[in-house]
């Protein structure tokens, strides 16, 4: 994508000579490839201006390898060219420029079956003057896919976004979703059961939009307001005998709306939000779904949250990652407390295991592979292993484990931002999820 605008480029093609010579008559051999030596430039257009030299030394490398007259020659283009689009990557980091990508391609989760997904991913910066102000992102995908229940589709996004300095910031998530799903009731025992098939395979329309806004204090504390909204509506003409059978399913199935507010209290000394490589996240969350607030349900749910990141060197990294949730109240059985998904026991189906409580352990290793010259590359792969529990109807916490493990390939399509493919296993099944940025 060239980060130039129209108005820009004309400007640049007619009247070039008008342009200060460090600009105007930059020429390839005198771009800065070394991350060290990228300037910061003034203006935006400026910045632009140099993103378009890179785009066209880019260009300019590749062309001249057809027509290279021996190996090390074209070898020698090949490394330059690479080292050009990786500066051009820290060029627009470094000046807060606007990043905008588009991907697509094949997947499959227990939840969602063969699935055919398109995204884009937009980064900036809200204030490109601020050095430690970190990227903000939108993404965005839209998904078709293929159950045993039939065709679905569902649309997906996540939002962060950084203010002042990373003092104010805000996150969100939104779903839709048309599609079939499994339902096997509350409790470990409903979870295990049943095997996933028709006795399981309930229709619904549901929408999720969870948001906070965060402030920091003067101790380095963040608090702020959450709100939560989900709305369940499963087609009643269709309802498996897992549903008919469960008394919370019963209790809430003309119930579908429930609504909460509250708010959260974290800590967070993190490098970068959405991909760390060192520093420590603790968050406490508290909501309370009321009628006052048009919810259908009156409960109260809490979120014990705690992410640990250890950097052995650049590019190796341990992440740790504990959650406890907790419920209490006329809790309806689509909004209790899960394991399992994309980001929680990757491999485990979510939902099939849900209850008033459930707690999980992960320890994930991300590994970078370095370029011929030692920097990081945009490759990456990652192991992990996680266990977990739930409790409430049928058991206690720990009383009976659930594991998944699996390994995973990441691509940095934008600064610190990865495409994220990832395999899990576990003992009821296994996914492969295709999605940005990392689990936790």
């Amino acid at each position: 994508m060239k980060y130039i605008q129209v108005p820009i480029l004309i400007i640049v093609i007619a009247c070039c000579s008008m342009m200060s010579g460090a600009i105007a008559h930059e020429h390839s051999s005198s771009l800065p490839t070394k991350h060290s030596l990228l300037p910061f430039f003034e203006t935006v257009e400026q910045a632009e201006l140099r993103s378009y030299t890179y785009d066209k030394a880019i260009d300019e490398a590749s062309e001249a390898q057809d027509d290279c007259s021996s190996e090390p020659e074209c070898d020698q283009l090949s490394l330059y060219e690479t080292d050009l689009e990786y500066a051009k990557s820290a060029h627009i980091d470094k000046n807060g420029l606007d990043m905008f990508d588009i991907l697509g391609g094949p997947a499959y989760s227990p939840e969602g079956g063969i699935m055919a997904a398109v995204g884009g991913l937009y980064s900036f910066k809200t204030d490109r003057n601020q050095a430690e102000l970190q990227r903000s992102s939108v993404s965005l995908f839209g998904v078709g896919s293929k159950t045993d229940g039939g065709l679905g589709y569902g649309i997906r996004s996540k939002q962060n976004l950084f203010f002042d300095n990373n003092a104010i910031r805000y996150t969100g998530h939104f779903l839709l979703a048309n599609q079939s799903e499994n339902f096997w009731g509350v409790g470990q025992v409903a979870g295990e059961q049943r095997e996933p098939s028709d006795d399981t395979l309930l229709d619904k329309m549901s929408l999720t939009y969870n948001a906070n806004l965060d402030f920091q204090n003067t101790y380095g504390f963040y608090i702020g307001p959450a709100i939560r909204i989900k709305y369940f509506d499963p087609d009643q003409s269709t309802l498996p005998p897992s549903a008919i059978e469960d008394e919370n399913f019963q209790a809430f199935k003309d119930k579908p709306l429930s609504i909460g507010l509250g708010f959260s209290l974290n800590y967070d000394s993190r490098d970068v939000t959405v991909n760390a490589w060192e520093g420590q996240y603790l968050n406490f969350e508290y909501i309370n779904y009321n009628p006052a607030f048009g919810s259908d349900n009156q409960y109260e749910k809490v979120l014990l949250d705690h992410r640990y990141y250890l950097s052995l060197n650049p590019g190796r990294v341990f992440a740790f990652y504990n959650a406890f949730q907790w419920s209490t109240g006329d809790v309806p059985y689509y909004d209790m407390p899960t394991l399992g998904g994309q980001s929680s026991l990757r491999g485990i189906y979510q939902g099939r295991y849900r209850d008033n409580s459930t707690i999980e352990h992960t320890l994930e290793y991300r590994h970078t592979f370095l370029r011929g010259n030692g920097d990081l590359s945009a490759h990456g792969m990652t192991l992990w292993a996680g266990i977990g529990a739930i409790a409430g109807t049928d058991t206690d916490l720990y009383q009976a484990l659930l594991y998944s493990y699996g390994i995973g390939y990441r691509y940095e399509l934008q600064p610190r931002m990865n495409v994220r493919l990832d395999l899990g296993l576990s003992e009821d099944g296994n996914g492969f999820y295709l999605t940005f940025t990392e689990a936790f």
